[in-house]
């Protein structure tokens, strides 16, 4: 008997081993991370406790992904008598506008809340050998368990990885964030543009950055481009749009326990 348990555990290595080539070529066709496990227990104390991790992960960065799914940080340029103006702002699938607190406060739980994910991972990681030892003591039931134990430290790898690539993304969207904030226009009346209703211009002060651009500014040459070849005409139709699109838009309501007055100044020392 105990024969062929080994020999059955020699055959589940070298499957196990096809596995990884299999999670190899699936990964290469961007089908992303997988976990299988139905929520079986088998019995062993540190398997089952391995398996949970593992699971609770998985769906942390399942979470973790779809919470910022769709949010973007968006800039869009308009020229006012003249003057060339980029503006900054967040908004999610719908279109729905952010306030700059709730931009603050997604910033910081997106850097955050990765971080603590990516320790859960280094800390379930500090399992996976463990688990794998305690497999022969199930018996036939390892052949079933064998696969969701040797698929634990993939599910670290990537997950780390997904975690660290959407973390990564947001860190540099408050930096540019705070970069927008540091040179914005106090107060968006002051552009002395007639399109900006009451009603836009209260919508610019409480969800956008609005930044001026000079021929000291480092998109300067980008912006003009832009608007090169244009008639005045043409480019007032540009603004007088943007202004009704501001008019027309839903802004977001604003959780005070999700939103934060200070832009934050974050570093990806995670790499």
């Amino acid at each position: 008997m105990k024969k062929l348990l080994l020999m059955m555990l020699a055959m589940l290595t070298i499957g196990s081993q096809l596995d990884v080539c299999a999670a190899k070529k699936e990964k290469k066709e961007g089908k992303g991370l997988k976990w299988e496990w139905d929520g079986t227990k088998s019995g062993n104390e540190n398997i089952d406790k391995y398996l949970l991790q593992i699971d609770t992960l998985y769906r942390k960065v399942q979470d973790y992904q779809n919470s910022l799914e769709g949010l973007e940080i968006k800039e869009d340029t308009f020229s006012v008598n003249g003057k060339y103006y980029i503006m900054s702002h967040m908004e999610d699938a719908n279109h729905n506008i952010y306030t700059r607190g709730q931009v603050n406060w997604q910033c910081v739980q997106a850097y955050s809340l990765g971080a603590n994910i990516i320790l859960d991972m280094a800390n379930a990681g500090l399992g996976s050998a463990s688990a794998a030892l305690e497999l022969p003591q199930l018996g036939f039931k390892a052949l079933k368990f064998s696969k969701y134990v040797k698929g634990g430290p993939a599910v670290i790898s990537e997950g780390t990885k997904a975690i660290k690539a959407v973390r990564g993304k947001w860190v540099a969207n408050s930096r540019r964030w705070k970069a927008m904030k540091d040179g914005a226009i106090e107060n968006a009346s002051s552009i002395g543009y007639a399109g900006f209703t009451p009603e836009v211009v209260e919508k610019l002060n409480k969800c956008y950055y609005i930044r001026e651009i000079t021929t000291e500014s480092p998109e300067y040459e980008e912006v003009v481009k832009r608007f090169t070849g244009k008639t005045p005409d043409e480019i007032a139709k540009e603004a007088e749009e943007q202004a009704q699109k501001l008019a027309q838009s839903t802004v977001m309501p604003e959780d005070k326990s999700k939103s934060l007055d200070k832009t934050p100044d974050l570093e990806d020392e995670l790499g």
